[in-house]
């Protein structure tokens, strides 16, 4: 299970909860890596390409999830890398990548405490946010609603598409084996949603 203890890494390039943005913000917020837990960010393709960011970050590993290899730095040729490649669409299966995703991420930080994961697509909105999401739903005990919840309050543009959205609800089956399948396909779990949010937050930071 994952545990929540203090950031190693304080950097103004991070943005740590979304309570505190302004709503003409948000663009200028997805250029910006976002610590969604400790040692693990999401951000956007142009953070994932620049390497003082990432060094500031002290960024490890990288998990890009997008259609064609990005250009990673070379002049950092330590980062581990993995490439889940997917077009950020309704009708894309992202569900075949996600045990993958959290196994690298899981192991990541397993690792070494000093290792540092970051997870992007282009923009750092769905792809990306269904790959953190699904980590949080398989290594705690947030049901997708909450992972998506959750991540939201540090990076408030997240928003995994609808297909994105089922499809962490079916993942989620496979951990939490008391859910109930709602009617339209979603899956819910009852009471203190909002609460245990706000839980969740006071842990992670």
């Amino acid at each position: 299970m994952l545990a929540f203890t203090s950031p190693g890494v304080q950097s103004s390039l991070v943005v740590k909860s979304a309570a505190t943005i302004r709503p003409g913000d948000r663009i200028s917020v997805g250029r910006e890596a976002s610590l969604i837990v400790p040692r693990l960010y999401l951000a956007n393709l142009y953070t994932a390409q620049d390497p003082e960011q990432l060094a500031a970050l002290g960024v490890t590993h990288i998990v890009s999830v997008v259609e064609g290899i990005p250009k990673l730095p070379k002049s950092m040729p330590h980062l581990k890398t993995l490439h889940i490649p997917i077009t950020d669409s309704h009708d894309a299966d992202i569900l075949q990548y996600l045990n993958r995703t959290t196994a690298f991420i899981k192991g990541a930080l397993a690792e070494d405490p000093k290792n540092v994961v970051l997870v992007h697509c282009l923009v750092g909105m769905s792809r990306s946010a269904t790959v953190v999401c699904a980590y949080l739903t398989a290594t705690t005990s947030m049901v997708p609603s909450e992972a998506i919840g959750f991540v939201a309050t540090k990076r408030c543009i997240v928003s995994p598409n609808p297909g994105f959205r089922q499809q962490l609800d079916e993942y989620a089956v496979r951990y939490h084996p008391k859910l109930e399948r709602a009617q339209g396909g979603t899956t819910k779990e009852s009471g203190g949603i909002v609460e245990r949010l706000r839980s969740w937050n006071r842990r992670a930071t």
